[in-house]
């Protein structure tokens, strides 16, 4: 590793630790009920997540690229974000890729009817 990588990885994490500390400071205005630890951990977070993106750049040969500061930064400030509308849509996801996969596979349909609906049924 040649000194111009270690340059990268610092840069890279420094952005993603920037918008990681305006996502603190915005919370912290818009009076979110957070803990101080809780804005630490976002904090430790944001730079795990800013140097293993940093690393992964630079391996690609991506790290001198204007998008890249974008991507780091954006990643810095809405990770939390990003984290709870992937796991809230990840499960639905993986459910309708693998119905499609077997209806076009096998031509079975697989309707499950969730609870939701099964009360909308019996109400009406």
């Amino acid at each position: 590793m040649n000194l111009d990588s270690i340059k990268a990885l610092l840069i890279g994490t420094a952005i993603a630790f920037s918008g990681g500390l305006l996502r603190v400071l915005v919370s912290i205005q818009n009076k979110e009920k957070k803990q101080p630890w809780e804005h630490f951990i976002t904090l430790a977070i944001v730079v795990i997540v800013g140097f293993t993106m940093s690393y992964l750049m630079n391996r690609a040969e991506l790290h001198d690229k204007w998008y890249s500061t974008g991507i780091l930064f954006v990643l810095g400030y809405g990770y939390d974000k990003f984290l709870k509308m992937i796991t809230t849509n990840l499960p639905n996801w993986i459910e309708k890729s693998v119905n499609l996969f077997i209806e076009t596979r096998y031509g079975v349909k697989t309707d499950r009817q969730t609870d939701e609906e099964e009360e909308v049924r019996k109400d009406s």
